[in-house]
């Protein structure tokens, strides 16, 4: 490989814009602002269902560019990868996985009680953090135990893999800090936070080992 490769935040992230650090590093926030503000000045709503499939339609072409761009850059042999044979995954064959699928499982119906009964506002966005990072702890969790290309070098596959753990280490942390607030204000469904307590726990556990 040419050059070291260093991925860029947006690779990694979980998708919070408004609460990363990150934002002055990152490529995809800052288009999407310069997006926003080229749409206010000309009068248009940026969150209009046609102005949102125009942007789009224009940064899948950029994007097409962009890889093409990646790929001579690299060096990677389009031909050559296309003729391994990647091994089938089943993320379902990994503990890791099935905890998180576990937890994604129980956490939504718990979601799904709240939302019809309602909760308190002082745990609302606690509630919201739960909401998001229980899908994304399972995708991202099988995207982990899916492998990683195995044609491109050991340190790029490292470096995604670490970046994918860090991603899952912070939605497991936020969901764990959000739900033992959610703890002491849902007596109700304490039996069922406990246990997406132990979930988060065990998924942690697994991490570890499986990485250490």
């Amino acid at each position: 490989m040419p050059e070291k490769y260093k991925p860029p935040p947006f690779n990694y992230c979980d998708y919070r814009c408004e609460r990363c650090e990150e934002q002055e590093n990152c490529r995809v926030y800052k288009e999407d602002q310069e997006r926003i503000l080229k749409h206010y000045s000309k009068g248009e709503d940026p969150y209009d269902p046609k102005v949102i499939f125009n942007d789009v339609s224009e940064i899948l072409h950029r994007t097409k560019d962009m890889l093409k761009k990646d790929i001579e850059k690299y060096g990677i042999n389009l031909d050559e990868i296309s003729k391994t044979e990647v091994p089938e995954s089943k993320p379902e064959d990994y503990v890791i996985y099935q905890l998180a699928e576990e937890y994604y499982k129980k956490a939504n119906a718990l979601i799904k009680e709240l939302e019809r009964t309602g909760i308190p506002e002082t745990i609302s966005e606690k509630f919201e953090d739960l909401i998001w990072y229980h899908t994304l702890i399972v995708a991202k969790t099988g995207r982990l135990v899916s492998g990683f290309d195995d044609d491109l070098e050991n340190e790029l596959s490292k470096i995604e893999e670490e970046g994918t753990l860090k991603v899952i280490n912070k939605a497991i942390a936020l969901s764990r800090t959000a739900l033992d607030r959610m703890l002491n204000e849902l007596p109700d469904h304490f039996n069922t936070i406990i246990n997406l307590l132990d979930l988060l726990n065990r998924l942690e556990k697994e991490l570890l080992i499986s990485h250490d």
